[in-house]
């Protein structure tokens, strides 16, 4: 599998325009639904950015990347985070019984520690870009950000472990089918792109997403005009 700036604009430029078909879809039918119809959009501008970041690669210029990069990190180490979860949480009944009211409470605190830890990570990458680098192996990006201080702190799970469960757990445990498969494809795509693409784990794990995306716009299109425990969402505002 080959990347590229040439990739990674058209498919930004797909996913964006598709993306904007499910906000106009999602819209008429149901506002809980338009946080999973932005979704591809800014899987889109992701992909955009590190279009651009392989651009000035390619120019031989990688302290220039930088800024792009962190483009590209806003979303993969901070919006994903939280924006999943809450998603999740916007579009789960709100009766469905004793085990639903803790889906919901589950969900809800992913979003939150979701917000904390991508607030705390971003905000560091941000202050200090110096300790980013970016570069080119085997056809695709790597970035590397190399803190100067070791933590104290010694938790029982690896950060990239706890990432992926931030995000998984409201998709893999959702009560709509559809979103369910989409966490099952999203956790395929992570182990796919760990075990084959494990030194550029974070761009082609975002880029197999970015593509994956695509089946929110169908699950938009099939789920809600269905009316699927849309009885039970919140109210829609006629203001």
């Amino acid at each position: 599998m080959c990347f590229s700036a040439t990739v990674s604009y058209s498919a930004a430029g797909v996913l964006v325009g598709i993306g904007a078909y499910a906000v106009r879809q999602a819209r008429r039918l149901h506002p809980a639904y338009l946080m999973w119809a932005l979704v591809p959009v800014f899987f889109g501008v992701q992909q955009a950015f590190e279009g651009r970041v392989w651009q000035e690669l390619d120019a031989g210029h990688a302290g220039a990347a930088v800024p792009y990069a962190l483009g590209f990190h806003f979303f993969s180490h901070f919006l994903w985070l939280w924006w999943l979860p809450l998603a999740s949480y916007q579009v789960e009944p709100v009766r469905s019984g004793r085990f639903g009211k803790l889906r919901k409470q589950v969900f809800a605190g992913c979003a939150v520690f979701g917000a904390f830890a991508g607030t705390l990570v971003y905000s560091v990458m941000v202050s200090h870009p110096e300790w980013m680098t970016v570069g080119v192996r085997m056809s695709s990006v790597t970035y590397d950000f190399s803190v100067p201080w070791r933590s104290s702190i010694h938790l029982p799970i690896t950060p990239a472990a706890l990432y992926a469960l931030t995000i998984l757990v409201p998709l893999l445990f959702s009560s709509h089918a559809p979103i369910r498969i989409f966490g099952v494809l999203a956790a395929a795509s992570s182990v796919l792109a760990s075990a084959v693409y494990g030194y550029a784990y974070i761009s082609v794990w975002c880029f197999f997403a970015a593509l994956l995306s695509l089946y929110l716009v169908y699950m938009i299109h099939r789920l809600a005009p269905a009316g699927q425990n849309t009885d039970t969402l919140p109210a829609r505002s006629n203001g």
